[in-house]
């Protein structure tokens, strides 16, 4: 249906903009997680209590992609859920969010179906740290907080060696312009 092409379609934004986990995703509160402090602004707010390694992490979501909830929210009931319910990603009866599993399972359809490529929902941790150390090389401690990992290092260990090319090629650049300062 359009309704669950919509959800999906969402649920994909959020993990492009806030690589969390499908557990954090599925749980998505509307009152809890989404924080509207009347400014026209939104966070996705997760505590310590929501997140594996208990590290508090907070998103502000961008303009569209608040236009992309909202204009959902509008439209899925009584479709999708009873009107009233509070979950972003709720089971049809309102009750309680989406199977974590049935969600990951229909985010990865979605990309293959839509796009053509294998994808499944943790890929888009690694993509977001990928885009990041390719924009920033060496941004490792900025990949730890995105991610919430309580370690510096376990960051390091994952995703070292991402942004060679970015880097080498920085360097390059750097060298063609002090070359170019001294003639």
């Amino acid at each position: 249906t359009k309704a669950l092409a919509r959800e999906d379609a969402v649920a994909i934004a959020i993990l492009l903009y806030c690589p969390i986990r499908v557990k954090n995703l599925a749980g998505i509160h509307l009152e809890k997680h989404l924080h509207r402090p009347g400014d026209g602004r939104v966070f996705l707010v997760l505590t310590e209590e929501d997140t594996k390694n208990e590290r508090p992490l907070e998103f502000e979501l961008p303009y569209d992609l608040v236009r992309m909830i909202d204009a959902h929210l509008k439209t899925r009931s009584p479709e999708m859920c009873p009107a009233g319910t509070p979950w972003l990603f709720p089971r049809r009866d309102g009750a309680a969010p989406v199977d974590t599993a049935q969600l990951a399972q229909r985010i990865s359809k979605r990309v293959k179906t839509t796009l053509g490529i294998e994808m499944n929902v943790h890929l888009f941790r690694h993509f977001a740290v990928m885009m990041l150390l390719d924009a920033q090389p060496g941004s490792y401690e900025v990949a730890r907080r995105l991610l919430g990992h309580s370690e510096l290092s376990h960051t390091i260990n994952m995703y070292s060696g991402l942004e060679v090319k970015t880097a080498t090629k920085q360097f390059a650049e750097l060298v063609g312009s002090r070359k170019r300062g001294r003639r």
